[in-house]
């Protein structure tokens, strides 16, 4: 068995955030938001086998959320706050940035919700799963690529 960080016990415990979240918030258009809040997961900690290591700690969690991206996500998706409470029974009022730290469930909620924000489609491929991850979710600013994407996904299966 290998050691994973943030809170997760293995890729079971994963699945069970995954599926819980979804079965919430929904699968999206092509039925995939589970593919791709697991594609972003091995995208940005390798589903938990790698901890951030920045001095900072600029990322927080599996899902590897900073404090911008957090606080958008939990203003913005306020429009959900009752849906969750009453599936989940979680406020994502009272919910802070460093809960998501060793906490995966709350991690892919956030997730989750983040892109559910979008108004674009969840694409049906790797490949546009890969830009759509680096365009709404690693941004700009952010280190990552789609290739790394694609390439870390790869490696993972």
């Amino acid at each position: 068995m290998q050691y994973r960080y943030y809170g997760l016990l293995n890729e079971e415990h994963f699945k069970d955030c995954v599926k819980a979240v979804c079965d919430c918030l929904g699968y999206g258009a092509f039925n995939n938001a589970n593919i791709l809040l697991t594609e972003t997961a091995i995208a940005e900690t390798d589903l938990g086998l790698t901890k951030d290591s920045t001095i900072l700690n600029i990322g927080v969690g599996i899902m590897q959320f900073d404090k911008i991206g957090f606080n958008d996500v939990k203003e913005r998706g306020i429009r959900y706050r009752e849906q969750i409470l009453d599936y989940l029974k979680i406020d994502i009022d009272k919910v802070e940035l460093n809960y998501l730290a060793y906490n995966p469930y709350l991690s892919v909620l956030f997730a989750r919700i983040k892109y559910k924000l979008i108004p674009d489609p969840i694409p049906k491929t790797l490949e546009g799963r890969a830009k759509y991850w680096k365009k709404y979710y690693n941004s700009s600013a952010g280190k990552g690529t789609a290739e790394h994407y694609i390439s870390a996904v790869k490696k993972y299966s």
